[in-house]
């Protein structure tokens, strides 16, 4: 039986190539869209969000930074995928609205995203793929944590 040591250094080393390679397989199910990737996931994140999110909750969301959501929104907002309004509150900050045929195409995407997942995960069992996703959840709070971020 493998070592507790040998046990985190497996766990440590697989997780970044799993996400990658799980990535690139979620990158190529958008391919097909006739539209970019960073058009997709700004779609699907957005309909996942709900109706007027932020700019600044989908960057996060996505993971980039607000600067570089910029284009990709302007882009979806010119192909009339993506509404953008000044909030109300805050005039800095945009409040983002999927059109009719943005939603579409972010509920087209999801499905695909789905059938990826169930494909991966097939033979998985709820239990083992519940302790995953609280060991990755802990593992990320920790993350955090040994940034001191809140």
């Amino acid at each position: 039986m493998p070592s507790r040591r040998e046990l985190e250094f497996a766990l440590a080393n697989s997780v970044r190539p799993l996400a990658a390679a799980w990535h690139r397989l979620a990158d190529g199910a958008l391919a097909s869209l006739e539209i970019s990737n960073s058009q997709g996931w700004a779609l699907v994140h957005l309909a996942r969000l709900g109706p007027t999110t932020r700019q600044a909750d989908l960057a996060q969301a996505i993971g980039i930074t607000e600067a570089s959501l910029v284009r990709t929104l302007h882009q979806l907002e010119h192909a009339g995928f993506v509404t953008r309004q000044p909030d109300r509150d805050d005039r800095r900050t945009n409040r983002l609205m999927l059109t009719e045929s943005g939603a579409a195409i972010a509920a087209g995407i999801d499905e695909r995203l789905i059938a990826l997942r169930a494909y991966l995960l097939e033979g998985v069992t709820d239990e083992d793929i519940t302790v995953t996703t609280r060991t990755l959840d802990l593992v990320a709070r920790r993350i955090a944590e040994w940034r001191g971020l809140p």
